[in-house]
């Protein structure tokens, strides 16, 4: 089972929220035009809901529409119809369904490059939302050949210590492990994690999903001992810093469990898999991935317990 990484795997926009700021309606027809950006609104407000309770079919189906409508009203170039069509891209990929998800990056890529060029941020991001499709799709080597592409632009462009160059970084690292390469990814995630801890101290969720991620190398490697002593602490921090009910604390939870339950302790494993499903049941609902993931683990611990 794979363990869960919380941050920047897939880097998905923010859901589009219209500031009524991109673009003016015509003179003409202003009532309409201006109810339909209210209308687009409050479709956004509704996907962003959906998406936070794991309601992701839902959330798709106010997508669909929210980029229905930037098309007919801003244009199919225009920045918020780009962005609504990455955000669909995002719950396409949060639901699996990743061929669908890399059509739809590879079309906002297409149009990005083509309207502010190969080196824009944007650009960059879609073409890192590409990579995680093709990662998640099992497709490692092209995964790292596109990180490693943006990564030497940032690098270029903002310096080897800016957070978007470390941030994809990171996410070379997880493509690099899951492609076996696990001492170039620890390798990887060891850097990443000292300059998080410079820039952003040793509590920052960013520098905390760096030894998450590192813990899992260790855990691929079979270094079960060191693993769990990361996840531990990451466990701790996370609690301390966000609260024992954060949704980060449940991740935790969650792959603790799978490092413990590799260790054969199959009682202490569930026992940490049973708070991971109910928190997530909780706050992300009984169809999110998380908490489906966490109920199959949890049947599995049981069994081996029974036996």
């Amino acid at each position: 089972m794979q363990q869960m990484r919380l941050y920047l795997l897939v880097l998905p926009a923010v859901l589009l929220a219209w500031s009524g700021a991109a673009a003016q309606p015509q003179k003409a027809g202003v009532g309409t035009e201006t109810g339909r950006l209210i209308a687009l609104h409050q479709h956004y407000q509704s996907a962003a809901a959906m998406s936070a309770q794991g309601r992701l079919v839902e959330a798709e189906a106010e997508l669909r529409v929210i980029v229905f409508t930037c098309r007919e009203v801003f244009g199919k170039e225009h920045p918020d119809t780009l962005v609504s069509r990455s955000d669909l891209a995002a719950t396409l990929a949060e639901q699996g369904k990743y061929a669908e998800a890399e059509k739809e990056n590879r079309a906002v890529l297409a149009l990005r490059q083509q309207v502010l060029g190969k080196e824009h941020p944007d650009t960059l991001l879609s073409r890192n939302n590409l990579a995680a499709t093709l990662q998640e799709q099992g497709r490692h080597a092209e995964a790292v050949r596109e990180y490693r592409a943006v990564l030497a632009v940032r690098q270029r462009l903002l310096g080897a210590e800016n957070l978007d160059t470390l941030d994809c970084r990171n996410n070379l690292a997880t493509a690099l492990n899951e492609q076996g390469r696990h001492a170039e990814a620890e390798k990887e995630h060891r850097a990443v994690l000292a300059l998080r801890e410079r820039l952003l101290g040793a509590k920052h969720p960013k520098t905390l999903a760096s030894r998450n991620n590192l813990a899992a190398v260790l855990q691929e490697q079979e270094r079960h001992a060191e693993a769990e002593q990361e996840h531990r602490a990451v466990l701790a921090l996370r609690e301390k810093v966000l609260g024992a009910k954060h949704a980060d604390v449940f991740l935790s939870c969650f792959n603790l469990a799978l490092c413990v339950e590799a260790q054969s302790r199959y009682p202490e494993a569930l026992v940490l898999m049973e708070r991971a499903g109910a928190g997530f049941r909780k706050s992300l609902g009984a169809r999110h991935p998380y908490t489906q993931s966490a109920e199959e683990c949890r049947v599995r611990m049981a069994a081996e317990i029974s036996k």
